[in-house]
């Protein structure tokens, strides 16, 4: 099963329909589940939730085979910390999806990383569905001292 994960604060209407055009279009065989929050499209190819308790999400993720996501940091550290394929679609400010560019800039460094496969369109998504059945992301390691080290940094120079 692929879990379509798009948040709850902001519905993410392209990439749910992108979603549906691609089911529909037979690109995607498996089940798709998603949790689409307070967006107008209602897809008409995939069962789909509003939204999840916290239980129920993580639980959800746990048991997929693949995540199809927007680019929000919750998201991919949770699929990342499962070791779950992932792609996704950073929302964009060009769409009115967000006030500016920050999912983009997380997908791309997550991207050059090597954790998560990444649609920056909804063009691309077609092919990216076909690279996700093989996907296997590059493990996290995270940078503990190197962020202690950037905080210490900035307030040994922001202090009075």
């Amino acid at each position: 099963m692929i879990f379509l994960a798009v948040g709850t604060q902001f519905g993410f209407d392209r990439l749910v329909r992108a979603m549906d055009e691609a089911i529909d279009a037979g690109l995607i065989a498996e089940a798709v589940f998603a949790q689409i929050g307070p967006g107008e499209y209602r897809p008409q190819k995939m069962e789909y939730v509003h939204s999840l308790d916290k239980e129920t999400f993580d639980k959800t993720l746990a048991a997929c085979d693949a995540v199809i996501s927007h680019a929000g940091m919750g998201n991919i550290a949770m699929a990342l910390n499962l070791n779950k394929p992932l792609l996704v679609m950073p929302r964009q400010k060009k769409y009115g999806e967000v006030v500016n560019d920050h999912q983009v800039d997380t997908a791309r460094k997550f991207e050059e990383l090597g954790h998560v496969l990444v649609a920056y369109d909804t063009e691309e998504l077609p092919e990216k569905i076909k690279q996700l059945k093989t996907f296997a992301p590059k493990t996290r390691v995270p940078n503990r001292q190197g962020v202690i080290d950037r905080i210490t940094t900035f307030l040994a120079q922001n202090t009075c």
